[in-house]
């Protein structure tokens, strides 16, 4: 099964980057494609997903972790649970 893990991220946000590092390790680890939304070019798709807060990451159309920094075993579980 492909799954896709969609992050958003700001400039701003001093989490980002630290959640951005892991899900990208864990993703190589795992064989995943990561996808960076952006704030401005993808607003329909945020508002979709009702992100209002950064980090946010998102596997397979599924908001899992929103505002806060997840261990890189909470990343690998939230993936696992999409690739059974």
């Amino acid at each position: 099964m492909k799954v896709v893990v969609e992050i958003l991220e700001a400039n701003a946000c001093p989490k980002c980057g630290v959640v951005k590092e892991r899900v990208e390790k864990v993703a190589r680890e795992l064989g995943v494609e990561v996808k960076f939304l952006s704030p401005l070019k993808d607003i329909n798709r945020i508002v979709e997903l009702r992100i209002l807060t950064t980090p946010a990451v998102v596997v397979n159309g599924k908001l899992k972790f929103l505002g806060v920094v997840p261990t890189e075993e909470k990343i690998r579980e939230a993936i696992r649970e999409e690739l059974r």
